[in-house]
């Protein structure tokens, strides 16, 4: 089946007011975990690799295992570049076959992060390929940025980047982080409900993981329509692995399976509370 890109699965996800999983793969077994839990809820699903990721797989060797993958899906499926904080990783990404991309200059100043946007877009749309963007500033990948201060997104600003850039969805910071959440997380809905009313586009939630199914369900109602996912499907994968770790007989093979497994339940506990069963 051919690979769909953003702008397509997120436009009816916003007119059916649900949201599809953005799920951040890395190997194999979370790749089979992602693909057949979509299958089985028929679901359209956004794979995403993210730059972190190019120590352990290498774009280009790992885009051939997803994206072969993810052509024999029967469900409609987004490979979605996730965090790229530079211009060459994109145009790799675009060479590879990646349907959709993430430019992030958010920890820079408004100008900056408008043009870089701005220059994306015109060279992925040559290729049909659709671009996010974000706007404020969702912490916890310290690492990649030269500030990494949680800042929301102020919603003139997010109303002129939408119209400047021509981005196909907006990443919104509203009090999400990424990684695991260290108290509860206070979610800025009436900010969110600002910038829906002045930006005509799909928004986007970075950090979910950790949030309770009223916090997803809200944001979703409130116009979110792409959630991304990371942590719980790896704390899910050490689950299986440590409640595995008794069992002498256990091949490496069969741990690997029953890792995509624990991948697939939980993406598939996602994808009911987004409310994307059945939208394939």
């Amino acid at each position: 089946m051919p690979l769909y890109n953003l702008k397509t699965v997120l436009e009816e996800a916003r007119k059916g007011r649900y949201a599809v999983g953005n799920f951040d793969v890395f190997n194999v077994e979370m790749v089979k975990g992602i693909l057949d839990a979509a299958e089985e809820t028929r679901s359209p699903v956004i794979l995403a690799y993210g730059e972190a990721f190019e120590e352990l797989a290498p774009m280009e060797c790992f885009a051939q295992v997803m994206i072969g993958m993810a052509r024999k899906a029967t469900v409609p499926v987004v490979v979605h570049l996730d965090h790229a904080v530079g211009y060459e990783l994109i145009l790799r990404a675009v060479h590879c076959g990646f349907t959709s991309v993430m430019i992030d200059s958010s920890d820079k100043a408004l100008p900056v992060n408008i043009a870089a946007t701005k220059k994306t877009v015109e060279v992925c749309r040559v290729f049909g390929v659709s671009v996010e963007s974000e706007l404020g500033h969702v912490s916890g990948l310290g690492d990649l940025y030269e500030n990494d201060e949680s800042i929301y997104t102020d919603v003139r600003e997010a109303e002129r980047f939408a119209k400047e850039t021509g981005i196909d969805a907006l990443a919104v910071a509203i009090g999400t982080v990424h990684g695991v959440y260290k108290e509860t997380p206070r979610l800025n809905i009436e900010r969110l409900k600002e910038i829906r009313a002045v930006v005509d586009l799909p928004l986007v939630l970075h950090g979910g993981s950790g949030l309770s199914p009223e916090d997803f369900r809200e944001t979703i109602r409130q116009g979110i329509c792409k959630v991304n996912i990371f942590t719980d499907l790896t704390l899910a994968a050490m689950h299986r692995i440590r409640e595995d770790a008794g069992d002498a007989g256990l091949s490496y093979i069969k741990q690997c399976a029953r890792i995509a497994e624990a991948v697939k339940e939980e993406a598939i506990g996602k994808m009911r509370i987004f409310g994307s069963v059945g939208k394939a």
